[in-house]
């Protein structure tokens, strides 16, 4: 999955600046969620506060964490974890849906 963060120059009004990406990953809501991280290169640490997720993705390991979404919403997070030059450029967007609107989509 890739998802690039959106360059100012390109936002619009609803946008957050340096955390709104082109390719949302939407999930469905009262739903247990497994994500499963990894890393090509260095550390990072794929984490969404307002959730209570934080997962390390490590160079050669396979990493798991589970949640749920009892509410739909956008949800915001970044890599926590300093891992080059490009650390502060690497948002995450989670959107929460109904499990019908997930479905249609």
């Amino acid at each position: 999955f890739d998802s690039y963060m959106i360059p100012q120059n390109e936002l619009n009004l609803h946008n957050i600046r340096l955390l709104e990406v082109d390719n949302r990953t939407t999930l469905p809501m009262n739903t247990l969620t497994r994500i499963l991280i990894t890393s090509e290169d260095v550390i990072h640490s794929w984490t969404i506060p307002s959730i209570g997720v934080k997962a390390d993705a490590t160079p050669g390991r396979l990493n798991q964490a589970t949640f749920w979404f009892n509410r739909p919403g956008v949800f915001y997070g970044q890599c926590s974890e300093i891992c080059g030059a490009n650390h502060s450029f690497m948002p995450i967007v989670v959107e929460s849906t109904s499990t019908n609107d997930f479905l249609n989509w």
